[in-house]
């Protein structure tokens, strides 16, 4: 009898576990989660370029001053070309940093979904 209220105990734990897995996951719109690991909003800010050649990575700098690492790599080579513009971006932020990055951008790192230039 105790063997199986255990089991009935265990079953009704896991189907809890995964029942609350699943709704964090659920989409949603501003602050939502996606399909990666962190909150989906949108960020104004400037796309600027740090460090030294060979060795420079783009980042987001925001209007209120906060400073983000762009992730993964295709990103951050796609929005160099926006340097020098406000730019609105829907960005999803990620749990760690990686590259040079996360050596000097301690504010976070963002994956950008999409943008927008605001002004030139």
């Amino acid at each position: 009898m105790k063997r199986m209220f255990f089991i009935m105990g265990m079953a009704a734990l896991a189907g809890g576990l995964l029942f609350a897995r699943g709704k964090k996951d659920a989409p949603e719109r501003d602050g939502a989660y996606g399909e990666g690991t962190g909150r989906i909003v949108r960020i104004t800010g400037r796309v600027t370029i740090f460090g030294n050649e060979p060795h420079t990575f783009a980042g987001i700098v925001t209007v209120d001053g906060k400073r983000y690492g762009v992730s993964p790599a295709e990103k951050e080579t796609a929005i160099r070309g926006l340097q020098g513009h406000v730019v609105e971006f829907t960005v999803q932020f990620l749990e760690t940093q990686e590259g040079y990055a996360a050596l000097f951008l301690k504010d976070g790192a963002v994956t950008p979904l999409s943008w927008r230039i605001v002004d030139g």
